[in-house]
Protein backbone atom coordinates (compact mmCIF):
# COMPACT_ATOMS: atom_id res chain seq x y z
CA UNK A 1 0.00 0.00 0.00
CA UNK A 2 1.56 3.42 -0.93
CA UNK A 3 -0.24 7.10 0.11
CA UNK A 4 0.82 10.05 -0.82
CA UNK A 5 0.12 13.86 1.22
CA UNK A 6 -0.70 13.42 4.66
CA UNK A 7 -0.86 10.48 6.66
CA UNK A 8 -2.02 11.72 10.16
CA UNK A 9 -2.90 8.51 11.74
CA UNK A 10 -2.35 6.23 9.15
CA UNK A 11 1.21 7.04 8.83
CA UNK A 12 2.27 6.46 12.29
CA UNK A 13 0.14 3.18 12.55
CA UNK A 14 2.20 2.30 9.20
CA UNK A 15 5.42 3.04 11.11
CA UNK A 16 4.98 0.92 13.52
CA UNK A 17 5.06 -2.02 10.84
CA UNK A 18 8.38 -3.85 9.76
CA UNK A 19 7.97 -3.45 6.41
CA UNK A 20 8.11 0.36 7.11
CA UNK A 21 9.35 2.53 4.35
CA UNK A 22 9.73 5.88 2.55
CA UNK A 23 10.50 6.35 -1.15
CA UNK A 24 11.40 9.57 -2.78
CA UNK A 25 12.31 12.92 -0.75
CA UNK A 26 10.90 16.51 0.22
CA UNK A 27 7.20 16.79 -1.75
CA UNK A 28 7.83 13.22 -3.20
CA UNK A 29 8.18 11.23 -0.58
CA UNK A 30 5.54 8.46 -0.41
CA UNK A 31 5.10 6.38 3.01
CA UNK A 32 4.90 2.65 1.99
CA UNK A 33 4.01 -0.40 3.79
CA UNK A 34 3.48 -4.06 2.36
CA UNK A 35 1.08 -6.49 4.46
CA UNK A 36 0.69 -9.90 4.35
CA UNK A 37 -2.80 -11.53 4.85
CA UNK A 38 -4.27 -13.01 6.49
CA UNK A 39 -1.78 -12.75 9.47
CA UNK A 40 -1.57 -8.28 8.55
CA UNK A 41 -5.82 -8.51 8.32
CA UNK A 42 -6.18 -6.18 11.81
CA UNK A 43 -3.71 -3.64 10.51
CA UNK A 44 -5.28 -3.76 7.12
CA UNK A 45 -8.70 -3.47 8.62
CA UNK A 46 -7.59 -0.44 10.82
CA UNK A 47 -6.45 1.03 7.15
CA UNK A 48 -9.44 0.30 5.56
CA UNK A 49 -11.26 2.95 8.17
CA UNK A 50 -8.48 5.48 7.83
CA UNK A 51 -8.42 5.72 4.48
CA UNK A 52 -11.74 4.91 2.99
CA UNK A 53 -12.01 7.80 0.67
CA UNK A 54 -8.68 8.97 0.88
CA UNK A 55 -7.98 10.26 -3.15
CA UNK A 56 -4.18 10.06 -2.67
CA UNK A 57 -3.85 6.94 -1.44
CA UNK A 58 -2.77 4.06 -3.93
CA UNK A 59 -3.02 0.10 -3.25
CA UNK A 60 -1.43 -2.81 -5.28
CA UNK A 61 -2.49 -6.45 -4.30
CA UNK A 62 0.38 -8.79 -5.95
CA UNK A 63 1.75 -6.14 -8.01
CA UNK A 64 -1.30 -4.89 -9.51
CA UNK A 65 -2.53 -1.95 -8.62
CA UNK A 66 -6.46 -1.52 -7.28
CA UNK A 67 -8.66 0.97 -6.49
CA UNK A 68 -9.67 1.03 -2.79
CA UNK A 69 -13.10 -0.31 -3.69
CA UNK A 70 -11.80 -3.21 -5.67
CA UNK A 71 -9.14 -4.27 -2.73
CA UNK A 72 -11.77 -3.67 0.67
CA UNK A 73 -14.67 -4.71 -1.49
CA UNK A 74 -12.69 -7.99 -1.72
CA UNK A 75 -11.53 -8.22 1.51
CA UNK A 76 -15.13 -6.98 3.14
CA UNK A 77 -16.20 -10.32 3.53
CA UNK A 78 -12.76 -11.93 5.24
CA UNK A 79 -12.84 -9.22 7.32
CA UNK A 80 -16.14 -9.69 9.01
CA UNK A 81 -14.83 -13.25 9.37
CA UNK A 82 -11.70 -12.12 11.07
CA UNK A 83 -13.91 -9.61 13.27
CA UNK A 84 -16.41 -12.62 14.39
CA UNK A 85 -13.63 -14.57 15.41
CA UNK A 86 -15.27 -18.07 13.79
CA UNK A 87 -13.17 -20.81 12.19
CA UNK A 88 -13.26 -20.51 8.20
CA UNK A 89 -15.65 -23.59 8.07
CA UNK A 90 -18.41 -22.33 10.20
CA UNK A 91 -18.29 -18.53 8.19
CA UNK A 92 -17.68 -19.62 4.67
CA UNK A 93 -20.11 -22.46 5.25
CA UNK A 94 -22.84 -21.28 6.82
CA UNK A 95 -25.51 -23.65 8.54
CA UNK A 96 -28.16 -22.29 5.96
CA UNK A 97 -26.15 -23.62 3.61
CA UNK A 98 -24.50 -26.76 4.73
CA UNK A 99 -26.58 -28.91 3.03
CA UNK A 100 -26.26 -27.72 -0.73
CA UNK A 101 -23.03 -26.00 -0.86
CA UNK A 102 -20.88 -26.91 -3.23
CA UNK A 103 -18.44 -24.53 -3.27
CA UNK A 104 -16.29 -23.62 -0.50
CA UNK A 105 -17.55 -19.99 -0.40
CA UNK A 106 -20.43 -18.33 1.27
CA UNK A 107 -20.29 -15.97 -2.05
CA UNK A 108 -20.45 -18.67 -4.69
CA UNK A 109 -24.24 -19.36 -5.60
CA UNK A 110 -23.70 -22.76 -7.78
CA UNK A 111 -25.42 -25.10 -5.25
CA UNK A 112 -25.88 -28.63 -5.31
CA UNK A 113 -29.73 -28.56 -4.67
CA UNK A 114 -32.00 -31.50 -4.10
CA UNK A 115 -34.81 -29.93 -6.06
CA UNK A 116 -33.52 -27.91 -9.79
CA UNK A 117 -33.02 -24.85 -9.70
CA UNK A 118 -31.34 -22.05 -11.61
CA UNK A 119 -28.78 -21.83 -9.36
CA UNK A 120 -28.20 -25.91 -9.29
CA UNK A 121 -24.74 -27.00 -11.25
CA UNK A 122 -26.67 -29.58 -12.83
CA UNK A 123 -28.99 -26.55 -14.70
CA UNK A 124 -25.58 -25.66 -16.90
CA UNK A 125 -25.52 -27.03 -19.71
CA UNK A 126 -27.93 -28.97 -22.52
CA UNK A 127 -29.26 -31.89 -23.97
CA UNK A 128 -27.52 -33.21 -26.74
CA UNK A 129 -28.95 -35.57 -29.67
CA UNK A 130 -28.89 -39.10 -27.66
CA UNK A 131 -31.27 -37.62 -24.82
CA UNK A 132 -28.17 -37.20 -22.63
CA UNK A 133 -27.28 -34.05 -20.58
CA UNK A 134 -23.63 -32.28 -21.14
CA UNK A 135 -22.76 -30.58 -18.26
CA UNK A 136 -21.13 -26.81 -19.58
CA UNK A 137 -18.00 -26.11 -17.47
CA UNK A 138 -17.19 -23.33 -18.88
CA UNK A 139 -20.51 -21.31 -17.68
CA UNK A 140 -20.25 -22.59 -14.74
CA UNK A 141 -16.69 -21.36 -14.37
CA UNK A 142 -18.20 -17.76 -15.32
CA UNK A 143 -20.80 -17.94 -12.77
CA UNK A 144 -18.41 -18.68 -10.11
CA UNK A 145 -15.95 -16.14 -10.92
CA UNK A 146 -19.23 -13.39 -11.43
CA UNK A 147 -20.17 -14.22 -7.61
CA UNK A 148 -16.56 -13.84 -6.24
CA UNK A 149 -16.32 -11.01 -8.01
CA UNK A 150 -13.57 -8.74 -6.32
CA UNK A 151 -13.48 -11.32 -3.54
CA UNK A 152 -11.49 -13.45 -5.28
CA UNK A 153 -8.47 -11.83 -3.69
CA UNK A 154 -9.97 -13.31 -0.10
CA UNK A 155 -6.71 -14.98 1.06
CA UNK A 156 -8.72 -17.81 2.74
CA UNK A 157 -10.54 -18.86 -0.67
CA UNK A 158 -8.61 -21.36 -2.36
CA UNK A 159 -8.93 -21.04 -5.61
CA UNK A 160 -7.00 -24.60 -6.60
CA UNK A 161 -9.34 -26.30 -4.82
CA UNK A 162 -12.33 -24.20 -6.61
CA UNK A 163 -11.24 -25.00 -9.89
CA UNK A 164 -11.02 -28.77 -8.94
CA UNK A 165 -14.70 -29.07 -7.72
CA UNK A 166 -15.78 -27.47 -11.34
CA UNK A 167 -12.90 -30.35 -13.15
CA UNK A 168 -14.63 -33.03 -11.25
CA UNK A 169 -18.11 -32.68 -12.11
CA UNK A 170 -19.59 -35.14 -14.96
CA UNK A 171 -18.84 -34.47 -18.77
CA UNK A 172 -22.22 -35.77 -19.68
CA UNK A 173 -25.14 -37.36 -17.89
CA UNK A 174 -26.78 -39.88 -19.52
CA UNK A 175 -30.28 -41.32 -17.61
CA UNK A 176 -30.71 -44.02 -19.71
CA UNK A 177 -27.33 -45.80 -18.69
CA UNK A 178 -27.72 -44.87 -15.04
CA UNK A 179 -31.33 -45.24 -13.16
CA UNK A 180 -29.98 -42.76 -10.41
CA UNK A 181 -30.75 -39.96 -12.45
CA UNK A 182 -34.00 -39.41 -14.94
CA UNK A 183 -35.84 -37.25 -16.95
CA UNK A 184 -38.15 -34.61 -15.61
CA UNK A 185 -40.29 -33.38 -18.56
CA UNK A 186 -42.47 -30.58 -17.17
CA UNK A 187 -40.69 -26.98 -16.70
CA UNK A 188 -38.00 -25.36 -18.64
CA UNK A 189 -35.60 -26.87 -17.01
CA UNK A 190 -33.68 -30.41 -17.56
CA UNK A 191 -34.59 -32.58 -14.26
CA UNK A 192 -32.11 -35.33 -12.99
CA UNK A 193 -34.03 -35.80 -9.22
CA UNK A 194 -36.43 -37.87 -10.70
CA UNK A 195 -36.46 -41.69 -10.64
CA UNK A 196 -38.85 -43.87 -12.74
CA UNK A 197 -39.82 -47.48 -10.97
CA UNK A 198 -40.26 -50.27 -12.93
CA UNK A 199 -44.09 -49.94 -12.94
CA UNK A 200 -43.69 -46.44 -14.43
CA UNK A 201 -44.60 -44.44 -11.06
CA UNK A 202 -42.07 -41.36 -10.05
CA UNK A 203 -40.26 -41.06 -6.88
CA UNK A 204 -38.11 -38.85 -5.44
CA UNK A 205 -34.51 -39.87 -5.97
CA UNK A 206 -32.98 -41.98 -3.10
CA UNK A 207 -29.98 -40.50 -1.73
CA UNK A 208 -27.80 -41.97 0.70
CA UNK A 209 -27.69 -40.61 4.59
CA UNK A 210 -24.95 -38.14 4.54
CA UNK A 211 -24.15 -38.61 0.61
CA UNK A 212 -23.07 -35.10 -0.56
CA UNK A 213 -22.39 -33.86 -4.10
CA UNK A 214 -19.11 -35.73 -5.39
CA UNK A 215 -20.92 -39.49 -3.77
CA UNK A 216 -23.97 -38.48 -6.45
CA UNK A 217 -21.66 -37.41 -9.35
CA UNK A 218 -20.01 -40.78 -8.48
CA UNK A 219 -23.20 -42.65 -9.18
CA UNK A 220 -24.42 -40.18 -12.16
CA UNK A 221 -21.46 -41.51 -13.86
CA UNK A 222 -20.92 -44.78 -12.94
CA UNK A 223 -21.92 -45.92 -16.38
CA UNK A 224 -21.17 -44.05 -18.66
CA UNK A 225 -17.14 -43.05 -17.45
CA UNK A 226 -17.14 -39.44 -17.94
CA UNK A 227 -17.14 -38.25 -14.42
CA UNK A 228 -14.85 -37.76 -11.09
CA UNK A 229 -10.86 -38.25 -11.66
CA UNK A 230 -9.90 -41.23 -9.92
CA UNK A 231 -7.59 -40.09 -6.21
CA UNK A 232 -5.32 -42.58 -7.34
CA UNK A 233 -4.32 -40.91 -10.60
CA UNK A 234 -6.46 -43.78 -12.53
CA UNK A 235 -8.36 -42.35 -15.65
CA UNK A 236 -12.21 -42.13 -15.34
CA UNK A 237 -14.01 -45.62 -16.19
CA UNK A 238 -10.27 -47.86 -15.51
CA UNK A 239 -10.59 -49.92 -12.63
CA UNK A 240 -7.42 -50.87 -10.88
CA UNK A 241 -7.35 -54.62 -9.08
CA UNK A 242 -4.00 -55.86 -7.80
CA UNK A 243 -2.15 -59.26 -9.08
CA UNK A 244 -2.01 -59.79 -5.48
CA UNK A 245 -3.07 -63.12 -4.57
CA UNK A 246 -4.18 -65.32 -1.15
CA UNK A 247 -1.56 -67.40 -1.80
CA UNK A 248 0.99 -64.51 -2.03
CA UNK A 249 0.20 -63.87 1.64
CA UNK A 250 2.22 -66.26 4.15
CA UNK A 251 0.05 -68.12 6.14
CA UNK A 252 -2.60 -66.48 8.20
CA UNK A 253 -4.96 -68.96 7.20
CA UNK A 254 -7.32 -68.04 10.11
CA UNK A 255 -7.03 -64.63 9.36
CA UNK A 256 -7.56 -64.72 5.65
CA UNK A 257 -10.74 -66.52 6.59
CA UNK A 258 -11.96 -63.48 8.93
CA UNK A 259 -11.07 -61.22 6.01
CA UNK A 260 -12.59 -63.28 3.11
CA UNK A 261 -15.96 -63.34 5.48
CA UNK A 262 -16.20 -59.35 5.82
CA UNK A 263 -14.88 -58.55 2.97
CA UNK A 264 -15.09 -60.63 -0.08
CA UNK A 265 -18.47 -62.01 1.02
CA UNK A 266 -20.26 -59.12 0.74
CA UNK A 267 -18.54 -57.99 -2.56
CA UNK A 268 -19.13 -61.71 -3.97
CA UNK A 269 -22.27 -62.87 -2.77
CA UNK A 270 -24.30 -60.36 -1.81
CA UNK A 271 -27.26 -62.39 -1.56
CA UNK A 272 -26.13 -64.26 1.88
CA UNK A 273 -26.76 -60.93 3.48
CA UNK A 274 -29.94 -60.07 1.60
CA UNK A 275 -31.60 -63.58 3.11
CA UNK A 276 -29.93 -62.87 6.56
CA UNK A 277 -31.41 -59.08 6.38
CA UNK A 278 -27.80 -58.05 7.78
CA UNK A 279 -25.88 -55.11 6.67
CA UNK A 280 -21.92 -56.15 6.32
CA UNK A 281 -19.29 -54.12 7.86
CA UNK A 282 -18.57 -50.72 6.13
CA UNK A 283 -15.37 -50.39 7.74
CA UNK A 284 -12.45 -52.80 8.62
CA UNK A 285 -9.74 -52.42 11.08
CA UNK A 286 -6.57 -54.62 10.17
CA UNK A 287 -4.20 -53.20 13.46
CA UNK A 288 -0.80 -55.48 14.06
CA UNK A 289 3.26 -55.09 14.78
CA UNK A 290 4.93 -53.02 11.80
CA UNK A 291 5.91 -55.48 8.32
CA UNK A 292 3.02 -58.17 9.33
CA UNK A 293 1.01 -58.13 6.01
CA UNK A 294 -1.69 -55.63 6.89
CA UNK A 295 -1.54 -53.60 3.10
CA UNK A 296 -0.89 -57.01 1.28
CA UNK A 297 -3.96 -59.12 2.72
CA UNK A 298 -5.61 -55.88 1.58
CA UNK A 299 -4.27 -56.02 -1.97
CA UNK A 300 -5.09 -59.95 -1.59
CA UNK A 301 -8.66 -59.53 -0.68
CA UNK A 302 -9.21 -56.47 -3.27
CA UNK A 303 -7.92 -59.43 -6.08
CA UNK A 304 -10.23 -62.12 -5.00
CA UNK A 305 -13.15 -60.03 -4.77
CA UNK A 306 -12.29 -58.66 -8.15
CA UNK A 307 -12.64 -55.10 -6.55
CA UNK A 308 -11.58 -51.26 -7.44
CA UNK A 309 -8.80 -50.76 -5.11
CA UNK A 310 -7.94 -46.99 -4.35
CA UNK A 311 -4.90 -46.99 -1.51
CA UNK A 312 -4.08 -43.79 0.36
CA UNK A 313 -1.49 -43.77 2.92
CA UNK A 314 -2.29 -41.41 5.52
CA UNK A 315 0.51 -38.65 5.53
CA UNK A 316 0.14 -38.30 1.95
CA UNK A 317 -3.95 -36.93 2.20
CA UNK A 318 -3.51 -34.03 4.96
CA UNK A 319 -2.64 -30.43 3.08
CA UNK A 320 -3.34 -27.52 5.74
CA UNK A 321 -4.60 -25.50 3.03
CA UNK A 322 -8.66 -25.28 4.13
CA UNK A 323 -10.57 -27.27 2.38
CA UNK A 324 -8.14 -29.38 0.13
CA UNK A 325 -7.83 -32.40 2.65
CA UNK A 326 -11.69 -33.03 3.00
CA UNK A 327 -11.74 -32.56 -1.30
CA UNK A 328 -9.39 -35.03 -1.14
CA UNK A 329 -11.07 -37.40 0.49
CA UNK A 330 -14.51 -37.14 -0.70
CA UNK A 331 -13.08 -37.56 -3.95
CA UNK A 332 -11.55 -40.87 -2.70
CA UNK A 333 -15.42 -42.19 -1.90
CA UNK A 334 -16.06 -40.59 -4.70
CA UNK A 335 -13.97 -42.84 -6.92
CA UNK A 336 -14.84 -45.91 -5.41
CA UNK A 337 -18.63 -45.85 -5.46
CA UNK A 338 -18.18 -44.61 -9.02
CA UNK A 339 -15.92 -48.20 -9.50
CA UNK A 340 -17.84 -50.04 -7.61
CA UNK A 341 -17.41 -52.47 -5.89
CA UNK A 342 -14.21 -50.69 -4.54
CA UNK A 343 -12.49 -51.30 -1.66
CA UNK A 344 -10.46 -48.64 -0.11
CA UNK A 345 -7.30 -48.83 2.20
CA UNK A 346 -6.27 -45.92 4.54
CA UNK A 347 -2.43 -46.99 5.35
CA UNK A 348 -1.60 -45.52 8.70
CA UNK A 349 -4.97 -44.28 9.14
CA UNK A 350 -3.54 -43.20 13.12
CA UNK A 351 -1.45 -40.58 11.39
CA UNK A 352 -4.13 -38.35 10.27
CA UNK A 353 -7.10 -39.91 12.54
CA UNK A 354 -6.20 -39.78 15.49
CA UNK A 355 -8.05 -38.60 19.14
CA UNK A 356 -9.37 -35.04 18.17
CA UNK A 357 -8.44 -34.44 21.90
CA UNK A 358 -4.88 -34.56 21.07
CA UNK A 359 -4.61 -33.24 17.94
CA UNK A 360 -2.86 -29.68 17.64
CA UNK A 361 -4.36 -28.39 14.27
CA UNK A 362 -8.19 -27.79 14.00
CA UNK A 363 -8.33 -28.70 10.38
CA UNK A 364 -6.83 -32.36 11.34
CA UNK A 365 -9.95 -32.56 13.46
CA UNK A 366 -12.45 -31.47 10.96
CA UNK A 367 -10.58 -33.96 8.53
CA UNK A 368 -12.06 -36.44 11.07
CA UNK A 369 -15.20 -35.20 11.11
CA UNK A 370 -15.18 -35.26 7.16
CA UNK A 371 -14.28 -39.08 7.23
CA UNK A 372 -17.27 -39.90 9.95
CA UNK A 373 -19.47 -38.54 8.14
CA UNK A 374 -18.38 -40.40 4.62
CA UNK A 375 -18.68 -43.42 6.80
CA UNK A 376 -22.31 -42.65 7.97
CA UNK A 377 -22.65 -42.09 3.89
CA UNK A 378 -22.01 -45.49 3.10
CA UNK A 379 -25.23 -47.55 2.30
CA UNK A 380 -24.36 -49.98 -0.70
CA UNK A 381 -24.42 -53.20 0.80
CA UNK A 382 -20.94 -53.85 0.73
CA UNK A 383 -20.43 -52.45 -2.65
CA UNK A 384 -17.37 -50.75 -1.17
CA UNK A 385 -15.33 -51.58 1.91
CA UNK A 386 -12.87 -49.72 3.84
CA UNK A 387 -9.67 -50.96 5.15
CA UNK A 388 -7.68 -49.02 7.40
CA UNK A 389 -4.55 -50.16 8.35
CA UNK A 390 -2.49 -49.13 12.07
CA UNK A 391 -0.17 -50.09 14.35
CA UNK A 392 -1.56 -48.11 17.39
CA UNK A 393 -5.48 -48.80 17.65
CA UNK A 394 -5.58 -46.84 20.69
CA UNK A 395 -4.87 -43.69 19.33
CA UNK A 396 -7.63 -43.76 16.66
CA UNK A 397 -10.35 -41.43 17.31
CA UNK A 398 -12.91 -43.35 19.68
CA UNK A 399 -15.72 -42.24 17.11
CA UNK A 400 -13.95 -44.47 14.54
CA UNK A 401 -14.48 -47.36 16.04
CA UNK A 402 -18.47 -47.03 16.78
CA UNK A 403 -20.68 -48.70 15.18
CA UNK A 404 -21.45 -48.30 11.67
CA UNK A 405 -18.12 -47.10 10.86
CA UNK A 406 -14.65 -49.13 11.59
CA UNK A 407 -16.31 -51.53 13.90
CA UNK A 408 -15.13 -54.84 12.76
CA UNK A 409 -11.12 -55.05 13.65
CA UNK A 410 -8.73 -58.06 12.55
CA UNK A 411 -5.80 -58.25 14.92
CA UNK A 412 -2.66 -59.40 12.29
CA UNK A 413 -0.12 -60.40 14.50
CA UNK A 414 3.18 -61.86 14.08
CA UNK A 415 3.34 -65.06 11.99
CA UNK A 416 4.23 -68.46 13.89
CA UNK A 417 6.55 -70.72 12.64
CA UNK A 418 4.39 -72.73 10.11
CA UNK A 419 3.51 -68.70 8.55
CA UNK A 420 7.18 -68.24 8.36
CA UNK A 421 8.44 -71.18 6.74
CA UNK A 422 5.43 -69.78 4.17
CA UNK A 423 6.95 -66.90 3.35
CA UNK A 424 10.66 -67.57 3.46
CA UNK A 425 9.13 -69.99 0.99
CA UNK A 426 7.71 -67.35 -0.90
CA UNK A 427 10.56 -65.30 -1.13
CA UNK A 428 13.30 -67.77 -2.22
CA UNK A 429 11.05 -69.77 -4.69
CA UNK A 430 13.16 -67.57 -7.63
CA UNK A 431 15.89 -67.64 -5.89
CA UNK A 432 19.01 -70.45 -6.60
CA UNK A 433 19.33 -71.82 -3.49
CA UNK A 434 21.33 -75.06 -2.25
CA UNK A 435 19.69 -78.50 -2.38
CA UNK A 436 20.38 -78.83 1.29
CA UNK A 437 18.74 -75.48 2.58
CA UNK A 438 17.06 -75.90 5.99
CA UNK A 439 14.55 -73.53 5.40
CA UNK A 440 12.17 -75.30 8.78
CA UNK A 441 15.85 -74.84 10.71
CA UNK A 442 15.68 -70.52 9.75
CA UNK A 443 12.12 -70.78 10.37
CA UNK A 444 12.71 -71.82 14.19
CA UNK A 445 15.17 -68.92 14.54
CA UNK A 446 13.20 -66.15 13.65
CA UNK A 447 10.93 -66.17 16.06
CA UNK A 448 9.71 -62.75 16.65
CA UNK A 449 10.26 -61.91 12.56
CA UNK A 450 7.26 -60.22 10.82
CA UNK A 451 6.52 -60.94 7.34
CA UNK A 452 8.46 -58.00 6.10
CA UNK A 453 11.40 -58.53 8.49
CA UNK A 454 11.72 -62.02 6.66
CA UNK A 455 11.51 -60.63 3.31
CA UNK A 456 14.50 -58.33 4.17
CA UNK A 457 16.40 -61.44 5.89
CA UNK A 458 15.45 -63.71 2.13
CA UNK A 459 17.11 -59.89 0.77
CA UNK A 460 20.21 -60.57 3.17
CA UNK A 461 20.93 -63.87 2.86
CA UNK A 462 20.63 -63.45 -1.05
CA UNK A 463 23.63 -60.91 -0.66
CA UNK A 464 25.79 -63.01 1.77
CA UNK A 465 25.86 -65.84 -1.03
CA UNK A 466 26.86 -63.00 -3.17
CA UNK A 467 29.96 -61.71 -1.20
CA UNK A 468 31.23 -65.15 -0.55
CA UNK A 469 30.90 -66.14 -4.34
CA UNK A 470 32.25 -63.20 -5.78
CA UNK A 471 35.06 -60.71 -4.80
CA UNK A 472 33.95 -57.50 -5.60
CA UNK A 473 37.39 -56.22 -5.65
CA UNK A 474 38.47 -58.08 -8.53
CA UNK A 475 35.78 -59.32 -10.60
CA UNK A 476 36.04 -57.40 -14.30
CA UNK A 477 33.02 -55.53 -15.96
CA UNK A 478 31.51 -58.76 -17.16
CA UNK A 479 30.88 -61.65 -14.70
CA UNK A 480 31.70 -64.71 -15.92
CA UNK A 481 29.09 -67.28 -16.57
CA UNK A 482 30.81 -69.74 -14.12
CA UNK A 483 30.65 -66.85 -11.47
CA UNK A 484 26.30 -66.57 -11.54
CA UNK A 485 26.08 -69.99 -11.81
CA UNK A 486 28.30 -70.45 -8.48
CA UNK A 487 25.45 -68.06 -6.89
CA UNK A 488 23.77 -71.21 -4.42
CA UNK A 489 21.81 -69.47 -1.34
CA UNK A 490 22.68 -71.90 1.58
CA UNK A 491 21.73 -72.61 5.13
CA UNK A 492 25.10 -70.90 6.16
CA UNK A 493 24.39 -67.68 4.23
CA UNK A 494 20.99 -67.24 6.50
CA UNK A 495 22.36 -68.29 9.26
CA UNK A 496 25.05 -65.42 8.49
CA UNK A 497 21.82 -62.97 7.91
CA UNK A 498 20.26 -63.68 11.03
CA UNK A 499 22.73 -62.34 12.80
CA UNK A 500 22.86 -58.76 10.77
CA UNK A 501 18.86 -58.52 10.47
CA UNK A 502 17.35 -59.03 13.71
CA UNK A 503 13.55 -58.35 13.90
CA UNK A 504 12.63 -54.65 13.93
CA UNK A 505 9.98 -55.13 16.88
CA UNK A 506 13.29 -55.00 19.09
CA UNK A 507 14.49 -52.21 17.13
Amino acid sequence: MRSEGHLGRAAALASRHPSYHVDGANGTARVCVDLDLPSDWRLLDDFSGLLRGESDTEYAADGAQLSAEDLFGGLRCFLRKQRTGRAAREWCTPGSLADKQLFPCRQIRVYDNDHLTGNSWYAFGKMDDEAAFEVDKDAITERVLSDLGPCVRCPILDLDSTAEIVARLPERIDPNRDQSWGYREDGDLPGWKVVKTRNGREEAAPQEDGEGLIERLARSVRSGGAGVAAASGTAPGSRNVPATRYEDVGGMRETIDLIRESVELPITHPEIFRKLHIRPHKGILFYGPPGTGKTLLARAVAHESGAHFVAVSGPEILNKFWGQSEAKLRSIFNEARAKAPAIVLFDEIDSFASSRDMMSESFEATLVSQLLSLMDGLNSLGRVCVIATTNRPGALDPALRRPGRFDHEIEIGLPDAEARLHILGIHTREMPTDPDLDLDQIAGLTGSYSGADLEALCREAALVCMRRTINLRDFEKRIASHQLSALSVTTYDFRTAVKRIGPSIRR
